[in-house]
């Protein structure tokens, strides 16, 4: 069996069939234009409805009746689901990363969109009190514990040095930020260790 170390990983990646990397990319534009597509039907309804008001614009607008501009309204509306329905199921077949931890994008994700909320005002230690609420590092903690566990059992002892190595460092984290009960249980898998060995 061969063994993949970090290096190598990190080689692989670099090395990523570009037909994998195109597929991603056109993944996330899809579905970030998904995400503003609202902006795009809302401001042609209110171009439409304005238009209306004021009795300017082409012949169906101007002179439509009060039913037809609703009907119009209710025909945006259909045609923004329909495009971001159509858009959201394109993105999912084109998507690489849609099995085997492809939740682990939508997470930094909406990371990353947390990191600009907090630029563009949202409150820092409501932030702070979500992450400690939604145990958030704990859950990291024992998803890497996990995976060293699979990796122990493939007879990686190096990778599962590293990952027990990230898995301290989260520790670190728990222990700044209070997680009494991941420490317990670390403690617990510790002397566990200790005992066995």
């Amino acid at each position: 069996m061969t063994e993949m170390t970090a290096s190598s990983r990190k080689m692989t990646a670099a090395t990523e069939p570009r037909n994998v990397t195109v597929r991603r990319f056109i993944t996330r534009t899809l579905r970030r234009i998904v995400d503003n597509s609202d902006t795009l039907f809302t401001s042609g309804l209110v171009a439409l409805t304005v238009l209306w008001f004021a009795h300017a614009g082409p012949a169906w607008i101007a002179q439509a009746t009060e039913w037809q501009i609703i009907g119009y309204g209710v025909m945006i509306y259909g045609l923004n689901r329909l495009f971001d329905g159509t858009l959201e199921a394109i993105a999912d077949v084109l998507d690489p990363d849609r099995f085997d931890g492809d939740v682990l994008f939508e997470m930094a994700e909406s990371l990353r969109q947390l990191r600009a909320d907090m630029t563009n005002g949202a409150d820092t230690y409501d932030v702070l009190d979500s992450m400690v609420g939604s145990s958030v590092i704990e859950e990291l903690s024992d998803t890497v514990r996990g995976i060293s566990q699979h990796v122990a059992a493939d007879g990686d002892q190096d990778e599962v040095q590293r990952l027990m190595a990230v898995v301290l460092h989260l520790r670190n984290a728990d222990d700044n930020l209070s997680y009494s009960t991941l420490n317990t249980e670390l403690d617990a898998i510790e002397r566990s260790t200790a005992e066995a060995s």
